[in-house]
This record gives structure tokens, sequence and C-alpha cells, in this order.
């Protein structure tokens, strides 16, 4: 297995694996998030934790680290909404993938037959699912050992799946389990300091 890439946040100062930071560039005298890192420029980086961010945007180490002297900083909430869209964008992104990889159960019935065959690594639950459909999915004697997440609405879920509402989805392939989780933890970090 080959070395991970290290990378050091411009906030805390701490050394993190390339894939735990979030990389910003300066594009016209304004900071940039670059999430999916495709963006040309000398790039700094940061960890995705509200603390960390505020740390970067008050200070001039930013500007350094970018080497740009008239550089347009975000507030540090305007930083996080943007950071948290791009998030969220993400994971609508991967669960996507998974769909067209036939990787995914979706809708009740759906999702209880792939976690009674042991076929499911993450449960999303929309936020405005009704608490009746949430209790006999989440409550199932299958679904205790299986990692759980409250995400968008029904009618978000349903868009990305091409369909009206979708309350209850399944992810049934462990690798797209796993981003997606990784990606909700850091949203849910982001979003509990935010709102």
């Amino acid at each position: 297995m080959g070395h991970e890439p290290e990378r050091t946040c411009i906030g805390c100062r701490g050394s993190f694996a390339k894939n735990e930071v979030v990389r910003i560039v300066a594009a016209s005298g304004s900071v940039v998030i670059d999430y999916r890192e495709k963006l040309p420029g000398r790039g700094a980086y940061v960890c995705p934790r509200p603390e960390c961010i505020r740390k970067a945007l008050g200070r001039e180490s930013l500007s350094r680290a970018l080497h740009a002297a008239r550089l347009t900083l975000p507030s540090p909430d305007e930083f996080i909404a943007r950071l948290s869209a791009g998030i969220a964008e993400k994971i609508k992104s991967l669960i996507s993938m998974a769909a067209k990889a036939g990787r995914l159960s979706a809708g009740y019935s759906a999702v209880r037959d792939a976690l009674g065959k042991g076929g499911v690594h993450l449960l999303i639950c929309a936020r405005d699912i009704s608490e009746g459909t949430r209790e006999k999915v989440l409550l199932a004697d299958e679904a205790a050992q299986v990692r759980q997440v409250t995400l968008f609405t029904k009618d978000e879920l349903g868009r990305m799946l091409g369909r009206e509402e979708v309350g209850v989805v399944g992810i049934g392939d462990r690798g797209f389990a796993d981003a997606v989780w990784k990606e909700t933890v850091r949203l849910k970090s982001l979003i509990n300091v935010h709102q």
C-alpha cells in the first residue's frame, strides 16, 4: 500500500491525510472551495471543522499560503454554508451513482427486503418521514447493526432517484456506504454549529 499524502491545516496546523482536509484556492481575488480538488493553482488546506475554518479565515495565514496579497475572505459562516452545500452535493452524487450501479434500495418495502437479506450497509431516512415508518424501519432487528443517518427530504431523495418521493433508502455497497457515511459525518459537524 502506497504512502498517503499529508497536508497541513492552516487553522490548527495539524497534519492530516489529504482526504481528511478541504482544499482552498484563490481565484480572481476570492477564496474558492475546491472540494473535488480539480481547480488549478496553489492550494491551502483546512480541516472541515468550524473551529479550524474560523482560525484559517481569521488570520493572514490564508493569504500567505495561497500567495495572494489582496484576497477577499468570506465570513466563517458564509464559508461553512458553501462547504456544507458542496458536501451535500457530493452525497447526492454518491446516492445517484449507487442507484445507477444497482446497489441501492428505495422505499419501505424494498429496504425491508434488502435488510432481511443482509444487503444494506447504510440506511438513509428522509428528515420528513413519518414517525411510524421511521420506527418500523429503524427498529427492525436487521437494522440494529446497520449505520443510520437522517438526510434530505422525501422530495429531495425522490428527485435523486427519479421518483416522486422516497422516505427511506438502503445502500447495499460497502464502498458507497462508507463514502456517504464519511461525507455525512462532515456535513453534520458543520450544520450543527452553523444552524
